[in-house]
C-alpha cells in the first residue's frame, strides 16, 4: 500500500517511538509525517525490519480489512443464533452461570452478561473487543476440558493463516507494554486474577523471567511468558494457549480477542503512568 494511503498515525503505531534521530528526523512522528508525504522511505528507520516494512506495505492492512468485513457478518450471524441457545446447557459447557435470564461469563476477573438477544452487559465498561468472541464462545465452544498442553498461537489448529498477524499485532504489542516496566506490569496483573505458572524443566516457558496465566474466557486461558533483556539479548515474549483453545474458541476469535486485550492493556497501563506512546510518563 503506498504511503499516501496511510496516515502519519498509522505509520507511528509500528515505529518503536524511541525518537533516536538516526533517520535524520527529530522525532518518530516527524519521520512518519515525511513518509506519508513521500519525502522519507520506511527503510530509513534503522529499527524497522523487512517484516515490518512488508506489513506496512499492505499485507496486514489487507488482512484486517477482510477481518472487518467478515466480523460484521459473523457478529450478525451469531446474534441470530443466540435465541436458540439453551443458557442452562451453555453455562455448564463453557464454565458460566445463569443470572436473571442472562448468561454470566467471567472474563479477566470481570463478569460479562449476554441476554437472549445477544446484547452484552457488564458491571464495568462494555468493551467492544470482547463481544464477538463471547458470542462465538457461547454458541460454538465445545466446552472441552483443558489439556494442560501449552502451545504458541501458531501451533494451534487453523492458526497458520493468522500466525504472522498475531505475532505482529498481539505479541509485539504486548511486549511493548511490558518492556516499559516488567515488574510493574506483572505486579499489576493481580487486577485480572492471574494464576502463577508451574514451570517445569523442558517446557518452552520454563526459562522465562515472568510467566502468568489469565483467563479471557473460563475455558480459554492465556499464558504470558516474558524473558527480560540482558546485555546480549533483547527481551522476548511469547503468548501460549491450551491446546483445547482450538475448539473452545478458534483461531480467528483468539486473534481478535488478544488484539483487543492488547489495546485494553495499552489504555490501562498508559493511564497508570507507563510510557507506552513515547511521550513523557504521567506525573514526571
Amino acid at each position: 500500500m503506498p504511503p499516501t494511503q496511510r496516515t502519519a498515525v498509522d505509520i507511528l503505531k509500528i515505529l518503536d517511538k524511541s525518537n533516536c534521530k538516526k533517520c535524520g528526523c527529530p522525532t518518530c512522528l516527524a519521520f512518519a509525517a515525511l513518509v506519508v508525504q513521500g519525502k522519507k522511505k520506511l527503510r530509513e528507520c534503522p529499527h524497522l525490519n523487512e517484516e515490518a516494512i512488508e506489513a506496512l506495505g499492505g499485507d496486514v492492512a489487507k488482512k484486517e480489512e477482510k477481518v472487518e468485513d467478515r466480523r460484521d457478518e459473523l457478529f450478525d450471524r451469531l446474534k441470530a443464533e443466540i435465541p436458540q441457545v439453551d443458557f442452562e446447557e451453555a453455562a455448564q459447557r463453557i464454565g458460566a452461570s445463569v443470572n436473571d435470564e442472562r448468561l454470566a461469563i467471567p472474563c479477566l476477573g470481570k463478569v460479562f452478561e449476554l441476554d437472549r438477544q445477544g446484547n452484552l452487559y457488564s458491571e464495568c465498561h462494555v468493551n467492544a473487543w470482547v463481544h464477538l468472541p463471547l458470542l462465538n464462545y457461547t454458541v460454538r465452544s465445545t466446552g472441552r476440558e483443558l489439556t494442560g498442553e501449552w502451545l504458541p498461537f501458531g501451533e494451534l489448529e487453523q492458526a497458520k493463516d493468522w500466525a504472522r498477524f498475531f505475532s505482529w499485532r498481539c505479541e509485539r504489542g504486548m511486549k511493548q507494554i511490558i518492556d516499559e516496566d516488567p515488574d510493574f506490569f506483572f505486579d499489576a496483573m493481580s487486577l485480572f486474577s492471574p494464576s502463577p505458572v508451574g514451570q517445569k524443566t523442558g517446557k518452552a516457558f520454563s526459562t522465562s523471567d515472568h510467566a502468568i496465566v489469565v483467563y479471557p474466557m473460563p475455558r480459554v486461558p492465556l499464558m504470558i511468558a516474558y524473558w527480560c533483556a540482558d546485555q546480549e539479548f533483547e527481551s522476548k515474549l511469547t503468548l501460549f494457549f491450551d491446546r483445547s483453545a482450538e475448539v473452545n474458541l478458534g483461531a480467528e476469535s483468539i486473534y481478535l480477542l488478544t488484539m483487543g486485550i492488547v489495546e485494553m492493556f495499552t489504555r490501562i497501563f498508559s493511564t497508570h503512568g507507563l510510557d507506552l506512546t513515547g511521550e513523557t510518563p504521567r506525573g514526571t
